[in-house]
């Protein structure tokens, strides 16, 4: 009673606290018969009230820092990684259409892959479905996985629908010959190459920054084009809220600390664009999330992922972190490449040491949604321990697959009777 629902929205987009994530955590609970759904009620509502959920103003400041552009001595973005107060979308209080029928999970060895489906709590209006997204189910397990090996990956996040109005948007089109030839949906058919020009017309500063030969950044955080792209996320935010809650208590930061969307841009693997180094997005906790627009097969730039390997830099002794990466990372007989298809997502650790694969082909482009969340300024290290850490992925690298080598136990088998 008394509870301000378009108040409890603002705080939702405005990354004020785990709404979402805990509107799952209680729905897991009643399925279990930890608790009724009228003490569950109550028990939110009173915990929303305290924390201050229910008076979120209308208003809404965005932080600025206090440079603007590129510091004319430092020649650095003073703006790049900070909080600029953008905004996520709702996922389980908003209502949308879905059109993806629901499949049973899958586990691999090296994370945990999950097809989507919509969770049933908003019973009150059963014609109105919502994003696709994790069911308690699956949630515990994926927090578990990006906890223990600092990856999971989601099949299906996003409808074609929804994949084929995000390519419209950032003019990222296939040619009419590739859409009759192909037996795939005209959303899901690939792409030759991806001209900037149009979205350069409506915002001038636009610019493609380039990571390596090949691969170009388009940052959309805080331009027109954010609000377009950021309805990607809305799927995932339960198990960024809840992975993000458990990197702040593994850590000790205080609770006083916000995470906020650190990134958002477009990234684009034009044919023939060479491999990355080993790297971190950030030493410190965060998250970040890739969603394709395209197709991403191993030969296309898909992400290489050192499994485990977030663990180095997190609080403990070094004995007992070196244990917690071998056991991840030796789970599997190769280093995952993960191959996506339009509309699924990876999230992983921000501290996870990966690199995307080159583009093998000479007529296809690929490009890729990323959203990253940060409670503290990415990347956390200067050039020198950044080049310390592509040689720690490489040396990581290598040993795996000496590992790969050796032999396995082989198992006798029994002998035959005389």
């Amino acid at each position: 009673a008394g509870a301000d629902i378009p108040s409890l929205c603002r705080s939702a987009r405005r990354f004020r606290g785990p709404i979402e994530r805990d509107l799952i955590a209680a729905e897991l609970r009643v399925q279990k018969g930890a608790e009724q759904p009228l003490g569950v009620c109550q028990r939110l509502v009173q915990e929303w009230r305290e924390a201050g959920y229910f008076s979120e103003p209308v208003e809404f400041r965005r932080p600025r820092p206090a440079y603007q552009g590129i510091d004319p001595i430092s020649q650095v973005d003073e703006s790049y990684g900070r909080d600029v107060g953008s905004q996520v979308p709702l996922c389980l209080l908003e209502e949308v259409a879905q059109d993806k029928p629901v499949q049973p999970p899958v586990k691999r060895s090296w994370g945990w892959s999950s097809p989507s489906t919509a969770p049933s709590l908003q019973t009150e209006a059963p014609k109105s479905l919502l994003p696709h997204t994790l069911s308690p189910e699956d949630w515990s397990g994926a927090a578990s996985s990006l906890e223990e090996h600092g990856a999971v990956v989601m099949r299906g996040l996003l409808p074609l629908s929804q994949i084929g109005a995000l390519r419209q948007r950032l003019n990222l089109s296939s040619s009419q010959l590739d859409i009759t030839r192909s037996s795939l949906p005209a959303e899901a058919v690939p792409v030759r190459s991806f001209d900037p020009t149009l979205l350069q017309a409506e915002d001038e500063e636009l610019e493609d920054i380039t990571s390596t030969p090949g691969r170009r950044h388009f940052y959309l955080r805080g331009r027109i084009f954010e609000e377009a792209v950021g309805i990607a996320q809305a799927g995932v935010m339960p198990l960024v809220w809840e992975t993000l809650c458990r990197q702040r208590e593994a850590a000790g930061l205080p609770e006083t600390w916000k995470p906020y969307v650190s990134e958002v841009q477009l990234m684009v693997s034009d044919p023939c664009a060479i491999e990355q180094f080993w790297h971190v997005d950030n030493a410190n906790p965060g998250l970040t999330l890739l969603v394709p627009l395209t197709a991403v097969p191993e030969d296309m730039g898909s992400t290489l992922l050192l499994a485990g390997s977030h663990h180095l830099f997190k609080e403990g002794s070094r004995l007992s972190k070196l244990r917690l990466l071998l056991s991840s990372l030796l789970s599997s007989n190769s280093i995952p490449a993960v191959t996506m298809d339009p509309g699924d997502a990876l999230l992983y650790d921000s501290r996870l040491l990966h690199r995307t694969l080159a583009n093998r082909r000479y007529d296809r482009t690929s490009a890729v949604l990323v959203f990253r969340y940060d409670y503290e300024r990415p990347p956390g290290m200067g050039l020198v321990a950044a080049q310390l850490w592509a040689w720690a992925g490489k040396f990581l690298s290598g040993f795996h697959r000496f590992y790969a080598f050796l032999p396995g136990p082989v198992k006798e088998l029994p002998a035959s009777p005389a």
